[in-house]
């Protein structure tokens, strides 16, 4: 095309900022390429042949074609808008009220959505099948084919009914005794594929066995239920801290029972929404853990 639109080899070979011979050599290669001469040379310039003038508007949509991918690139790369969806259970839901709000202010035009999972297992696959952008996870992550971006480690607190510590909530959480729990009604959320109940976890370190168990698959009903009084549950601090607004009494386990949250997503998905998600979360999500 420059060769054309300019008259001559050497003048194309100035518009394009190459050499003479290096403009020769892709000319000759791509007459080989398409096994016909595309120019003839002459004293008073280059000449195209039949053949060539025929390549000169195909040649021109392709250019354009090259140009709108060049844009969309451009685009995508400064992207302000479009959509960012996140799922999750909901006991590594809770508490993301901050970093959403966070994510909304900084990009307004970007449409969030937050899905519910019943397992982390269920929301990676849903990652995985391209139903959302981002899963949060507790590690490690079970899955091969997505990335996991560490944000925080969090820890449990231990939820009992009211009036077993008579711990005034402006002051320190107390250590959990045997006798907190003991005959209580144990309540959980199903176990994960990598690890057992956080309750069974905290019996063990008791040495002692819970009375008796009731399995919930939604963390929202944990709080409800430890106001009947006779139940202990193991949940985390962010869940504890609004149970003990409620009026409900804490207490620590006697070591640390933590897990490490995570958001997983593809390893090709990494828009802007997705990169500003995840850096706020890594700046946010710790303080709120």
């Amino acid at each position: 095309m420059a060769v054309y639109e300019n008259g001559s080899f050497s003048a194309a070979a100035v518009a394009l900022f190459l050499s003479q011979p290096a403009l020769t050599r892709r000319v000759a290669q791509l007459e080989r390429e398409l096994d016909t001469r595309l120019f003839v040379r002459t004293p008073h310039g280059a000449v195209i042949t039949h053949t060539g003038r025929a390549l000169i508007e195909p040649a021109r949509r392709a250019i354009r074609e090259a140009q709108s991918i060049r844009g969309a690139i451009d685009r995508a790369r400064s992207d302000t808008s479009g959509s960012l969806s996140l799922v999750g259970t909901t006991n590594l839901t809770t508490g993301l009220g901050s970093l959403i709000a966070g994510f909304h202010e900084a990009m307004p035009e970007v449409e969030f959505r937050l899905a519910s999972a019943n397992t982390t297992a269920a929301a990676v696959g849903m990652v995985e099948a391209g139903l959302h952008d981002l899963a949060i996870v507790d590690l490690p992550l079970v899955s091969d084919s997505l990335v996991a971006h560490r944000v925080a480690t969090q820890d449990f607190l231990v939820v009992l009914g009211p009036g077993v510590t008579e711990t005034p909530s402006t002051m320190p959480i107390p250590a959990v005794t045997p006798a907190m729990i003991d005959g209580r009604t144990m309540v959980h959320l199903p176990p994960s594929q990598v690890s057992k109940p956080r309750g069974m976890i905290l019996y063990d370190m008791l040495r002692m066995q819970p009375t008796s168990r009731m399995e919930v698959s939604d963390c929202s009903l944990l709080m409800p239920i430890s106001h009947s009084g006779r139940t202990v549950a193991v949940v985390p601090r962010p869940v504890a801290m609004i149970g003990r607004a409620e009026g409900l009494d804490l207490a620590v386990p006697p070591k640390p029972i933590q897990r490490t949250v995570a958001f997983a997503r593809h390893p090709g998905n990494a828009s802007t929404a997705v990169r500003h998600f995840l850096k706020l979360a890594g700046d946010l999500f710790p303080a709120l853990a």
